[in-house]
């Protein structure tokens, strides 16, 4: 009965008026701030959509809503436009190669932002998709060795032992159903194969994931599926989303909290176990003899204990824990989309199909080397054709740490028709680094950028061979300090599932092509318009290819 003000009739105004004093005065300075940044950003000269009526989530809703609305803007304003995000604020959209090669290049510049940060080291704790500057450098140093090529190719195996696994589950489908080909929802057993993918090669961890039916439940498999997955994951990151960029929010109760917590609890005990698990197997192989294990999150261990590495540098268990969710993030989720949108291009292009068909029965082997599949040149084109199409992820977000002026390689026009080679932006600046209108955009690669051509990859426009990247003159592993460490992990792997699944089987759209939609969110998962309750999927039928 402390709080009763018949008892302690000082005490309920003793703590009312100061949070009321707080509040007022944080309010006050924020909308000063608002005011000020409004009649100073450099960015209000920019062109860009009308200002949206919602003063609190700017244009959001509309990203949200249209997956295609920045590429809408990028040929109505041009490569660079402003427009408004979260709380009203001022963000840049920009194509620019020279813009974006300087944001991607310049990390102690350009990071992750605050809300950005506060919502990923909720999820997925202090792995590498979280940290910036000396904090990156020194877990990239210590994960590096994970990922070069004598790793990945030895990890080949794995990817085709599940791709083969995966091509016999779909083949007892199929003959026990119609012989003409099954409907499959091919994005759903594609995560299947990547998450027993990821475990095995990742972190030596059985999922048993790709199986048909009967089997138990496996406890990691749903604790990582209710933190990435479920309703109440994508509740509780727009939550924090909201609460980041309004801290004083963060006193508010959070929904479905617990059951998110619950799951991290689940993961971390695992994870703890997995690294016990492979630092007794690093130790037990002596420091001159190589570790019998080769899953990465062992290589990773077996780095971080080197002598060359000093005691200082060496990342603690936590921040190693760390890195298996950014692992299953990283080779899971955008692997499997990515590998399921090839196939969607597959279908409604089947004379691709059918040239790359024709190079994969042409090597001799149902067990390829990485070289192997790195030597089929179509099948290169083709991977390349869909992620410049079809990026399993959407775009990304920097934001500046100090005020700074962006470089352009084309000058631009303002609202008052002034030119100008360069943009300004202050101290919190969003800029959305748009993979999707980067790769759609027709000053880079012509005016058939918007159509699916292979061939396209013999010669490529000299515009688009100065787009910043690690890959292909392509953003999808991005560019810089920051690009995907696991760029090469991924691409093999999906060459190992197109390489299989393609030489047992035919595809072709289950529904109308204009059925198929994309989300707005990062990752651009397929959906079917007309079976909104069916989520993420993308069902294709399936029938055993005859050669004739």
């Amino acid at each position: 009965m402390w709080l009763s003000t018949d008892h302690h009739p000082m005490s309920f105004h003793y703590y009312l008026t100061p949070l009321v004093a707080t509040t007022s005065l944080y309010l006050g300075y924020q909308l000063a701030k608002k005011v000020y940044e409004e009649f100073t950003s450099p960015l209000r000269h920019l062109p860009g959509p009308s200002v949206p009526a919602n003063l609190l989530l700017g244009h959001f809703r509309k990203l949200q809503n249209d997956s295609t609305i920045t590429i809408k803007w990028r040929e109505e304003f041009g490569a660079n436009y402003q427009f408004r995000g979260l709380l009203n604020e001022r963000e840049l959209f920009t194509t620019d190669t020279k813009a974006l090669s300087h944001v991607l290049t310049n990390d102690h510049i350009y990071q992750k932002g605050p809300v950005a940060q506060k919502v990923v080291r909720h999820f997925l704790g202090n792995g590498l998709l979280a940290v910036e500057m000396d904090e990156h450098k020194q877990q990239r140093k210590i994960t590096n060795p994970a990922f070069g090529l004598p790793q990945i190719k030895e990890l080949t195996e794995i990817f085709n032992q599940k791709s083969a696994q995966l091509r016999d589950i779909w083949s007892k489908k199929i003959n026990s159903g119609d012989p003409e080909g099954s409907r499959i929802d091919v994005l759903r057993w594609l995560r299947k194969m990547t998450l027993d993918v990821i475990g095995l090669a990742g972190f030596h961890y059985e999922f048993k994931a790709l199986v048909e039916t009967g089997d138990e439940p496996n406890e990691l498999d749903e604790a990582l599926t209710r933190i990435f997955n479920s309703p109440e994951a994508r509740r509780q990151g727009m939550l924090r989303v909201i609460q980041a960029a309004i801290p004083v929010l963060g006193i508010l109760p959070e929904p479905g909290g617990k059951f998110i917590r619950d799951a991290r609890t689940t993961m971390m005990d695992i994870a703890k176990k997995l690294l016990e698990d492979s630092k007794n197997a690093v130790k037990a192989s002596g420091d001159e003899t190589p570790s019998a294990r080769r899953d990465l999150l062992s290589l990773m261990v077996k780095s971080n204990m080197s002598k060359d590495i000093p005691e200082h540098l060496r990342l603690s268990d936590a921040d190693v824990i760390a890195q298996i969710p950014t692992f299953f993030v990283a080779g899971h989720e955008t692997t499997s989309t990515a590998t399921a949108l090839a196939l969607y291009a597959l279908s409604i292009h089947p004379s691709v199909q059918s040239k790359l068909r024709e190079e994969l029965l042409s090597l001799g082997t149902d067990n390829p080397t990485m070289d192997e599949l790195n030597s089929l040149p179509y099948l290169e084109s083709v991977i390349r054709e869909t992620m410049r199409l079809y990026p399993p992820v959407a775009f990304t977000v920097r934001t500046a740490m100090e005020d700074d002026v962006i470089p352009l390689s084309k000058p631009y026009l303002d609202r008052n028709g002034r030119s100008y080679d360069s943009i300004s932006v202050h101290k919190g600046t969003a800029i959305r680094i748009d993979i999707a209108a980067v790769h759609l955009d027709k000053d880079l690669w012509g005016d058939d950028a918007e159509d699916f051509r292979p061939s396209r990859w013999e010669h490529i426009p000299d515009a688009a061979s100065r787009i910043p990247s690690v890959w292909a003159n392509l953003l999808n592993f991005l560019a810089g300090p920051h690009n995907c460490i696991g760029f090469r992990f991924s691409l093999v792997e999906m060459k190992s599932l197109l390489f299989i699944l393609l030489r047992a089987f035919e595809f072709e759209m289950a529904v109308p092509r204009g059925d198929v939609a994309f989300s707005a969110t990062p990752v651009n998962r397929p959906r079917v318009l007309s079976e909104p309750m069916g989520g993420s999927q993308l069902p294709l039928i399936v029938r055993p290819y005859l050669d004739t």
